[in-house]
C-alpha cells in the first residue's frame, strides 16, 4: 500500500526519518517488481544553500520541488547520473530527500541506485502516492537511525555541515559511513 499525501505533507525532518527503512518499490519496464529497503537519504531544505530551490523557482528543473509532496523530484547530475528525490511538505514550500541508497543489489549510491531501477527524467514528477512505477511502502521495522553532515556539498558553506544526512546505523549498503 503506498504511504498516502498526507504522510508527505507533514514536517520534512519526521517524514525523512519516517522514509529511512520504508520500502521503495518500482515496477520495471518489463512488468517485474522489485522492493528495497531505503537505508539512506538526504534532506534538503529551501533555506539551505545545497538545496536546488534556494534560489526559489528559478529553472525547469527545480520545478517539481514545488509540487505538493509525494512526488518525484529526478534530475540529471554532472551531465551523467539521475538521482532520485522525494518532494516533501505543502506545495510551493520546496523540500525532498535524496534517496542514496537502498539495501538492494548495487545501489550504495544515487546514481548508481537509478541506474539499477532504471528511474529517469521521464519520472520526474510522478505522483508517488497512485502506486504506479515508483512508490513507498511505510516501514514495517523501526531501524536505529544515524545523523551527520550531506555527501558531496561541501559548496554550500556552513549548511554543508548540517545533520540533515539519515541512515540506518551499521548498514553494509550505505555510500560513505558516519563517524
Amino acid at each position: 500500500m503506498p504511504l498516502p499525501r498526507e504522510f508527505y505533507l507533514q514536517d520534512p525532518f519526521v517524514a525523512a526519518r519516517e522514509l529511512v527503512g520504508a520500502w521503495l518499490c518500482r515496477q520495471m519496464p518489463d512488468g517485474s517488481f522489485i522492493r528495497a529497503r531505503i537505508c539512506e537519504l538526504e534532506l534538503y531544505l529551501d533555506n539551505d544553500r545545497a538545496c536546488h530551490a534556494f534560489g526559489g523557482r528559478c529553472t525547469p528543473r527545480n520545478d517539481a520541488m514545488f509540487m505538493a509532496g509525494g512526488h518525484a523530484y529526478v534530475y540529471l547530475c554532472y551531465g551523467l547520473h539521475n538521482m532520485l528525490n522525494i518532494v516533501l511538505g505543502p506545495a510551493g514550500t520546496p523540500a525532498a530527500v535524496l534517496i542514496r541508497a537502498l539495501e538492494y543489489d548495487d545501489c550504495n549510491g544515487p546514481g548508481k541506485l537509478c541506474k539499477t531501477l532504471n528511474i529517469t527524467r521521464a519520472d520526474n514528477k510522478l505522483d508517488l502516492t497512485r502506486g504506479e512505477k515508483i512508490w513507498i511502502d511505510a516501514r514495517d521495522t523501526l531501524p536505529k537511525i544515524k545523523t551527520g553532515p550531506r555527501i558531496g556539498v561541501d559548496y554550500a558553506g556552513a549548511d554543508a555541515g548540517l545533520p540533515y544526512r539519515f541512515l540506518i546505523a551499521n548498514s553494509p549498503y550505505i555510500s560513505k559511513p558516519i563517524k
